[in-house]
């Protein structure tokens, strides 16, 4: 995993659904070593990929796959209950990664599943993605079937410790390229999987040693390009429902105290704000590389702790800090300031700094900044 930098280290490009600690949970798996991630924005018109409805006969054909999620995205941010739930995944021919599952446990309000047919071959895959801060989709699974059965092809994590890092490009015409390598050396392997027609096994077109981050030529070594690869965007993206999915919660019971109203309010503030500190440039996220809340750790005197952190768009969890926003300006890299807008669970609000630029563990430590301290302050409190 990233180690501590204040200033200076690799800015590692886009990977966000997500690097983490050593539970693995991400918010947004974006950071530049998957540049080249099925993430990309690329425009897509809408019979390059079939958006599909949730039919009952393919939830019932990858019903294994919805059960699984759905004890996966019931579970207790607990490691030690994880650990537990592992061993009682139905798990396809090829198992699930223990990363996955933690990555999807502690983002499980960000998890979500579609459907599309990749190879055009009339039968649909499914795809598991987590949202993102842009509003994108990083694919953490794909499945496909054979002869009626799941099969679990790709997968997209971010390992809690070791720096193993996956992820997948999926291209028109039914091609995957599934990369794993390491976030210290960026070294790993690519495999190019190509989806047969009428449910037989996906075929592997070539594998081989790859280096990932900052490496542009990746589509061109597996004999493809980016105008090739899919926007997931357009899809018809949906929840799964677990245990808890039907269990409302009375706005007299716990009022959100954060919302999109008072997130552009802070939008604009900080766009004037950093203009008047000489850094007009913050943008939403960590944009060098988002990390998990799992990746955040105190700093300052003493050592540094794992904070209990967890993002959330409203205030509401049941972590210590309920992180709402976080900004940053790393086109000033390598003078990197990142805020991470916190509600504690007594109410309290509490704007944290960071100075890392490695993009894996962030160290924070309340800022010192008043102006920016108050505003988040007085629009918690806003009614």
């Amino acid at each position: 995993m990233g180690n501590r930098s204040i200033v200076g280290s690799l800015f590692i490009l886009i990977f966000s659904f997500l690097t983490v600690g050593c539970s693995n949970q991400n918010s947004d798996v974006s950071s530049d070593d998957t540049s080249l991630s099925a993430t990309t924005s690329q425009s897509t018109t809408s019979n390059e990929i079939k958006s599909g409805e949730s039919k009952k006969d393919y939830k019932d054909l990858y019903k294994p796959v919805f059960e699984d999620y759905k004890k996966i995205l019931s579970t207790p941010k607990d490691l030690n209950v994880i650990a537990n739930l592992y061993k009682s995944l139905q798990g396809t021919e090829r198992p699930i990664n223990s990363w996955s599952v933690e990555n999807a446990v502690f983002q499980s309000d960000k998890i979500s599943y579609a459907y599309a047919d990749l190879n055009k071959d009339g039968v649909e895959e499914l795809l598991i993605g987590v949202e993102q801060s842009s509003g994108g989709y990083f694919i953490s699974g794909l499945y496909y079937l054979v002869n009626e059965k799941p099969v679990l092809l790709a997968e997209g994590f971010v390992a809690g410790h070791g720096g193993a890092r996956n992820s997948m490009n999926i291209y028109k015409g039914g091609d995957i390229l599934e990369l794993g390598w390491s976030s210290g050396t960026g070294q790993g392997r690519g495999v190019l999987y190509h989806l047969n027609s009428n449910q037989q096994a996906a075929s592997k077109l070539q594998e081989q040693d790859v280096l990932v981050p900052g490496n542009k030529s990746l589509h061109a070594d597996f004999g493809k390009t980016e105008a090739e690869m899919l926007d997931f965007n357009q899809l018809d993206w949906q929840k799964f429902e677990t245990s808890s999915s039907s269990k409302s919660i009375s706005g007299e019971d716990q009022k959100a105290p954060w919302n999109a109203r008072k997130s552009a309010k802070l939008e604009e503030f900080i766009k004037g704000w950093g203009e008047r500190l000489g850094q007009p440039n913050y943008e939403k996220g960590i944009s060098g590389g988002d990390v998990g809340a799992d990746n955040l750790y105190t700093f300052g005197d003493g050592p540094s702790e794992k904070m209990n952190a967890e993002y959330t768009d409203t205030g509401l969890g049941t972590a210590k800090y309920r992180i709402v926003e976080r900004y940053s300006n790393w086109d000033k890299y390598p003078d990197v300031h990142s805020y991470f807008f916190a509600i504690t669970d007594t109410g309290e609000a509490i704007v944290f700094h960071s100075p890392t630029t490695n993009g894996g563990v962030m160290y924070l430590k309340p800022t010192e900044n008043t102006e920016i301290q108050a505003e988040f302050k007085r629009l918690v409190e806003e009614e």
